[in-house]
């Protein structure tokens, strides 16, 4: 039986995690250390925003900042998350050559958010269930699925990192409102139609104070049984501390916050014609679309939402569709053959998205 590490973290904010995440992805993908799992507790809110947010439309930064919430944009998918005292997140790093671990963000979710839903309905006797694409639900007492935990996985190589959330105590759901912005485009294939009504905690659930080692336990035990491991007590070694400090300047400059905001494309002369659209994947992303066009070409196209794909870097399919659809005219087939020869690229994904979709949905906004 293969032997992972486990780290227990509290000293990170989940903010700070941004810098933490690539740490850990490089240091497991050079195997300079064991396959691992960290068991995250974090001592103030703070907020990520993930690899494809814009962050001029899907946060309030000046909120943020005048509230003192730390934000940073982190190297995985999906939507923003705020994380408090209340909130834990647990991250695997893991080689993809290892028994057991699926080839695929769809799989690797399936697997694990799965196991985590068994191990919370024995733990506290609730119904707990993963929804794909990303999500850990419980049962209230109204009948109605809510949403306690958000997840996010991609690939890099031989690597991937998969995240579980977990939202243990209440949140201050006035201030997630506020910080995150969600539009109601991101309900439509759910039966809540706000935040508010979307979201719970597991303490809710089931009724009592909840402490976290509970939820270590459930974490530990449920990924070692399905991946057949056991996992062993550790500590980051001194390689990767000093990692996090040669990252730290590169993970929180402004250049790679505010990569995916439109504001960087800059101006892009008279006579262009902007449109954005904004549309949800069934038990998929939302994904938005911002296109510009001139003279019957696609100038410009920024492509943002709470989206899963992989490989983030050097490059992703995301990027890599901007590219090629760059200056092309507007011809929804063309528009379908340029993003399948990317897609087709070898370990490059666009979970729930497909060719065809997002060529008619691109072609779509830019006829506006």
């Amino acid at each position: 039986m293969d032997t992972w590490r486990f780290l227990d973290v509290d000293w990170l904010t989940y903010a700070e995690t941004a810098i933490y995440r690539p740490v850990l992805m490089r240091a497991v993908g050079r195997e300079q250390v064991p396959d691992t799992v960290t068991f995250c507790t974090f001592p103030k809110p703070s907020l990520v925003l993930n690899f494809f947010n814009d962050p001029d439309k899907d946060v309030d930064l000046d909120f943020c900042r005048r509230q003192g919430i730390p934000v940073c944009r982190v190297i995985s998918n999906g939507g923003p998350i705020l994380g408090d005292a209340g909130y834990t997140f647990t991250f695997l790093h893991l080689n993809t050559d290892r028994p057991n671990v699926p080839g695929d963000t769809p799989g690797m979710l399936s697997k694990t958010l799965t196991a985590l839903a068994e191990g919370i309905s024995d733990a506290f006797d609730v119904e707990c269930r993963f929804r794909p694409l990303n999500d850990l639900e419980v049962r209230c007492e109204d009948g109605a699925w809510r949403k306690i935990g958000p997840s996010s996985c991609f690939f890099d190589g031989h690597t991937v990192q998969m995240g579980s959330g977990l939202q243990v105590r209440k949140p201050d759901t006035h201030l997630i409102e506020t910080a995150i912005i969600t539009p109601p485009e991101k309900f439509q294939d759910k039966e809540a139609k706000s935040v508010r009504d979307r979201i719970t905690y597991l303490e809710n659930a089931v009724g009592r104070t909840v402490d976290m080692s509970e939820i270590r336990r459930i974490y530990r035990d449920q990924i070692g049984r399905i991946f057949g491991v056991e996992l062993a007590d550790g500590e980051l070694t001194d390689r990767e501390k000093g990692m996090y400090l040669e990252l730290e300047q590169e993970y929180t400059a402004d250049d790679f916050f505010m990569e995916r905001s439109e504001k960087r494309l800059g101006d892009l002369g008279p006579g262009v014609n902007r449109a954005m659209m904004l549309f949800k994947v069934p038990q998929g992303p939302l994904v938005r679309l911002v296109t510009f066009v001139d003279r019957g070409r696609l100038k410009a196209l920024r492509i943002t939402g709470t989206i899963h794909a992989s490989p983030l870097q050097p490059t992703s399919p995301v990027h890599e569709i901007e590219k090629v659809l760059q200056n092309q005219p507007l011809d929804r087939v063309l528009f379908e053959e340029k993003i399948a020869e990317v897609l087709d690229r070898p370990l490059f994904s666009f979970t729930k998205v497909t060719p065809q979709m997002l060529a008619g949905k691109i072609h779509e906004c830019a006829s506006v």
